[in-house]
């Protein structure tokens, strides 16, 4: 039996980094959605209510192994591109915390 992932990271983001954030992960987000055993992309921004965290992303995936072959993907942009996350996290002051559910 295969057991659905759920990778959720919640992100503290400040307003006058939003834009350039968002625009960051979308492209993330477009990469992720065009791989094999995806089920669900949200990117969610927090519209009412009071939590430390504005930005949740929720991706479900099929199997452990369509979650790593995706990172791969996003590793192999990366390495094309350059792109720092720890780097432009913390350029932009963004708090982030990561985690994968089952």
């Amino acid at each position: 039996m295969t057991t659905a992932l759920h990778r959720i990271d919640k992100f503290s983001v400040p307003a006058p980094a939003m834009d350039e954030f968002l625009a960051q992960l979308r492209h993330t987000h477009e990469i992720l959605g065009r791989q094999p055993g995806i089920v669900r992309n949200d990117v969610i921004t927090l519209v009412d209510g009071d939590s430390v965290y504005n930005v949740v992303t929720a991706v479900t995936w099929e199997s452990r192994d369509a979650l790593r072959d995706a990172g791969s993907a996003v590793a192999a942009d990366v390495a094309a591109t350059g792109f720092d996350r720890v780097a432009f996290l913390t350029r932009l002051g963004v708090t982030a915390d990561f985690g994968t559910y089952a």
